[in-house]
């Protein structure tokens, strides 16, 4: 059955550019790596698509990995590192540095890195070139998609090459992220099922454990980010959350708490995981699965209670980067697709200087207009 899902997975490959799997056909591996064991070992879904076995190499501390070639998109080193410290909860450039925002990527690799190198964040070497520059992701690198893992180590490289030149990288926690690793696979590509079976663990989430170095690394990440006056996050801040009164520190900590297995406070994080919470919350739409719904008043309490100017939000689509209440919710979330013969269907949002750009993939930017906005009542 396994070969069967990869002999599938690689016949799409090879009759669609855009599906990473077609590399398989010229020897490259069908999967990972998975780096377990405090990274001491890398796992490996490797030979032919119709056989896949597990690879397993032993890293030295220090080791560099190579993540392979993905369609046109070249290969490229990840140096690993140290286990992370949280992230900050609070990041001031005062204004200085250019926000670059991304909404689910949802394993859309190469629409994600295309545009990375379009927009000149990286070059074609894929390395950092955005200077002093800061990417914010709202979350979202899970599922749907064939190359959620090649995304996260790109993001995992590039944050230390950021650091290095003076910016940032921050990869925030959506509702995907937690799915994942609290072991919720519904909406997992049928690669990494296979894969799954393949490395011979019982749940995909047993590839992303806490002593492993992508799933120390993402139990690291906050949930809300509050960066040069914009409140980053995945999906929203409800009017039950403002109600509670809670730091950015505490939102973050209870939710890492509770990927780490370590919540101090139950209630509160089931609260935060759940459709008020900041990753599920969608009431800044108008979207049938949002059970309450946001006020222009309700969207001033958030600016008040966190101190910003402006809320950017992934997790519910939108045709283009749209403007909400008067320009103080921005919607970042459209969904990256391709099309055979035509133009990826992606955008991103630039904060630049006090003004906000929508970058699409051809490379241009154009300003986005604050009063376009919807204001909700």
């Amino acid at each position: 059955m396994l070969a069967g899902v990869y002999a599938t997975l690689r016949f799409l490959g090879l009759m669609c550019a855009g599906l990473a799997l077609a590399i398989a056909a010229h020897g490259a591996p069908l999967d990972g790596p998975y780096v377990l064991r405090g990274g001491a070992e890398a796992w490996w879904v490797d030979g032919p698509a119709d056989s896949p076995a597990k690879r397993s190499e032993t890293l030295r501390p220090g080791a560099t990995l190579t993540i392979p070639a993905v369609g046109d998109l070249p290969s490229f080193p990840v140096p690993l590192r140290s286990p992370a410290q949280d992230d900050a909860d609070d990041v001031d450039t005062h204004g200085k540095a250019p926000l670059f925002v991304v909404a689910d990527t949802h394993g859309e690799y190469e629409i994600f890195a295309h545009e990375l190198v379009k927009q000149r964040v990286v070059d074609a070497r894929l390395r950092w070139s955005f200077g002093r520059g800061h990417v914010v992701v709202l979350g979202d690198v899970f599922d749907r998609g064939p190359n959620q893992l090649e995304i996260l180590w790109l993001l995992y490289a590039l944050e230390a090459q950021a650091r290095k030149a003076g910016g940032g990288v921050h990869l925030l926690l959506g509702n995907h992220e937690t799915m994942t690793l609290l072991g919720d696979h519904r909406y997992l590509h049928p690669k990494y099922v296979a894969s799954t079976a393949v490395l011979g663990v019982a749940s995909y989430a047993e590839l992303f454990p806490a002593d492993s170095v992508l799933g120390q690394w993402l139990r690291s990440k906050p949930a809300v980010l509050r960066i040069d006056g914009h409140l980053c996050l995945h999906g929203g801040i409800s009017p039950a959350l403002v109600g509670r009164k809670l730091t950015l520190a505490q939102i973050n900590g209870a939710i890492r708490g509770q990927l780490k297995g370590s919540a101090l406070d139950t209630e509160l994080a089931d609260f935060l995981m759940k459709t008020d919470g900041p990753l599920w919350y969608r009431g800044y739409f108008d979207d049938t699965r949002a059970p309450t719904r946001s006020s222009d008043a309700d969207v001033d309490d958030v600016l008040a209670a966190f101190g910003v100017k402006r809320v950017l939000v992934g997790h519910t689509i939108v045709p283009t980067i749209t403007p909400l209440y008067g320009g103080k919710v921005i919607a970042v979330q459209v969904y990256p697709k391709h099309e055979a013969g035509a133009a990826d269907h992606f955008e991103t949002l630039v904060v630049e200087r006090g003004n906000l750009f929508r970058a699409l993939p051809d490379g241009t930017r154009e300003p986005l207009d604050i009063h376009e906005s919807v204001t909700r009542r």
